[in-house]
């Protein structure tokens, strides 16, 4: 069944794809093999010693780390204009037959291909995205192992970022990379025709300069002519702990195993823990996190090194999504695009609405922190309305102070009069853990129900 590989508790099964092009297993071994040999659109075909002297010579110091098909590379060409990834890849021995009882000769069955060919294919047969680590090129060496360059992604992998850097993202930076991978995935099954990844982990999450993140590795990938996948002749492959336990049969396969394995990825992003992590009981992710979130324990499942959001319904979206993904039925599993709109409403949680990012506010934690926010309008005299139960006033001068205790925390609602006349309201607010603002006509500023320190040092 191909070959089993294991790296940092993981497994990778990766299998010969049996014609990834076009299913149809009458399709003739010349039509075939025009599709393979056509002319790839904006895809360069790169000199094998281009790239020899472009990461001088594959040596230690331009090596990135490891991938699922061998070793990546940081590469500079075109006189150092484009910075790209190699990715060197070799020949496998394919099975003795394949499923369709081809029997192979000398590198192997005319209609199989490996995972690096299969890349290539997919990748050039998909628009260039935001959203995925784009193909660029491919070149072949002597030996006919094929070399694919891609997209340079600076910032590594989301599988070290969560399991090996020092500082993990934070909340509002791991919802962001759950929204655009699963956006990602969208555009895949959206795509005409769809293409399903069957791979999808943390380590083929790469993270760009930007910091946004891209979906990689398309060696598994499988490209289908409609929306039923259903008797379909390829192989099962994907990587343990993240493959789906229905897709057994190439008959299980649909949309709906990328589902599952963004559920496990989801459930990664919340916790920290692997997929699959032998240090603890239960080692998989899925049996640990589900009867927690059954139980409505949604911070049991939150990575102890960060602390809650500022808003504790960002754990339950993410978790009960999660949990939605990884349901044993796979036609009660949300699609993409259902995935998405439900990130959607979890990043406003974390970011709240578009008018709280422009209001240029932060809330102190110092003892005698003050700030004054112009709380009326000069063209028409309107102030907000603020409820006066127990107040007191004083006058100085033109200036009258009004002391409130209604408004959320202590404070002091200053009246003062400038040289023209015209009357200003400002309100003093002093330290307080939380300050709850209600909705004003007049500045049209929405209620948020709770705003933290926190998350006013943010806005």
């Amino acid at each position: 069944m191909g070959y089993l590989s294991c790296y940092d508790a993981k497994s990778a099964i990766a299998t010969y794809q049996c014609d990834p092009l076009c299913w149809d297993v009458n399709t003739s071994p010349k039509a075939r093999n025009s599709k393979r040999n056509k002319k790839l659109p904006g895809i360069r075909k790169f000199e094998y010693l281009d790239l020899v002297a472009a990461t001088n010579g594959f040596s230690a110091d331009s090596f990135l780390g490891k991938g699922s098909q061998g070793s990546v590379y940081r590469a500079t060409l075109d006189d150092g204009k484009l910075v790209v990834a190699v990715k060197t890849t070799k020949l496998k021995k394919p099975p003795a037959t394949c499923l369709l009882n081809h029997r192979p000769k000398r590198t192997g069955c005319t209609k199989c291909t490996s995972p690096a060919e299969n890349e290539v294919e997919i990748l050039s047969g998909f628009p260039s995205s935001r959203r995925i680590v784009n193909l660029i090129g491919f070149s072949t060496d002597s030996n006919l192992n094929k070399l694919i360059v891609v997209e340079y992604m600076p910032n590594g992998s989301l599988h070290v970022l969560l399991h090996s850097a020092p500082n993990p993202p934070g909340w509002a930076l791991r919802v962001r990379f759950a929204l655009q991978v699963a956006e990602a995935v969208r555009t895949l099954h959206s795509s005409n025709p769809p293409v399903i990844h069957r791979d999808i982990k943390s380590s083929n999450v790469l993270i760009d300069a930007d910091w946004n993140a891209r979906l990689g590795d398309f060696g598994l990938a499988l490209r289908g002519h409609d929306a039923n996948f259903g008797g379909k002749v390829t192989l099962p492959a994907g990587t343990l702990g993240y493959l789906d336990p229905c897709y057994l049969t190439p008959g299980d396969l649909s949309e709906k195993i990328d589902v599952f394995s963004f559920g496990i990825l989801l459930l990664e992003i919340i916790s920290g823990r692997n997929a699959i992590d032998v240090k603890y009981s239960p080692p998989s992710v899925v049996e640990w996190a589900v009867p927690l979130i059954k139980q409505g324990k949604f911070e049991a499942i939150a990575d102890p090194r960060m602390g809650t959001p500022s808003d504790p319904r960002v754990i339950e979206g993410l978790a009960v999504l999660g949990a939605m993904c990884v349901r044993w039925k796979a036609e009660k599993r949300p699609t993409m695009v259902e995935v998405v709109e439900c990130l959607k409403q979890v990043r406003k949680r974390i970011y709240g609405w578009p008018i709280w990012r422009s209001v240029k506010r932060r809330v102190g934690r110092r003892e005698k922190a003050e700030s004054l926010i112009k709380m009326g309008s000069r063209r028409n005299g309107k102030v907000l309305s603020v409820g006066v139960a127990e107040h007191d006033t004083s006058e100085a001068g033109n200036d009258q102070e009004v002391r409130s205790k209604s408004i959320g925390c202590e404070g002091e609602m200053k009246m003062q009069r400038n040289q023209s006349g015209n009357t200003q309201l400002g309100l003093l607010v002093r330290r307080k853990e939380e300050v709850g603002l209600r909705r004003s006509r007049s500045v049209g500023v929405l209620h948020n129900p709770r705003l933290s320190p926190r998350l006013g040092r943010a806005l």
